[in-house]
């Protein structure tokens, strides 16, 4: 067992145990009919970005409606099943390669924020926001690093500027709190580059 592969199993160790003990991790609310949400494109061209993030409400049949799709059900499902059946409706479709969707629901009177990670995590998908997040808690919420993943080069992108992280320590000062709407994106290690 090399070296690399010990230090990824401790820290996937780590992102299991801030999982188990995190309050994050509430059940997920039942989208219903005549329910209205926020939907965000990411990871697409700009115009088609501002054409299909906006707020949406499910129809008295159960559906919603977005541009170039077919009307699909969206009542009865979970956010986060409704944004993993989006994206892979635009991949299927050959519209979109890699479209990121995050849905937002309004609770309360407010608006549920979140913040997006893609790339080399088990379940790429949006993160309920909480006051505190940190970049290892999000990923911990994707089921933490996949067998590709690079912690050395995490970005995470704000309000359009991009700064790189160093996760591969679990105490790294580079484990910085979230803000809503912020972008997380695991790089793969790269197989013949070692890394």
């Amino acid at each position: 067992m090399t070296f690399y592969s010990i230090h990824k199993k401790f820290v996937n160790f780590f992102i299991l145990i801030l999982m188990v003990s995190s309050p994050l991790f509430a059940a997920e609310p039942i989208l219903q009919k005549g329910q209205s949400f926020g939907l965000r494109l990411t990871g697409v061209p700009s115009d088609d970005q501002t054409s299909i993030s906006q707020t949406y409400t499910i129809s008295d049949n159960g559906t919603i409606k977005l541009l170039y799709l077919k009307e699909m059900s969206a009542a009865g499902m979970k956010p986060s099943q409704l944004m993993r059946k989006v994206e892979q409706a635009y991949i299927a479709a050959e519209i979109f390669t890699k479209p990121n969707v995050v849905i937002t629901l309004g609770e309360a009177g407010s608006v549920q924020r979140y913040v997006s990670v893609l790339g080399e995590v088990n379940t790429r998908r949006g993160v309920s926001y909480t006051p505190g997040l940190t970049l290892l808690e999000a990923i911990a919420q994707c089921g933490g690093f996949s067998d590709f993943a690079n912690p050395k080069k995490v970005k995470l992108t704000r309000a359009g500027k991009a700064t790189i992280h160093d996760l591969s320590r679990t105490t790294s000062s580079a484990n910085v709190k979230l803000q809503p709407n912020d972008i997380i994106t695991v790089p793969s290690r790269g197989l013949f580059r070692g890394g």
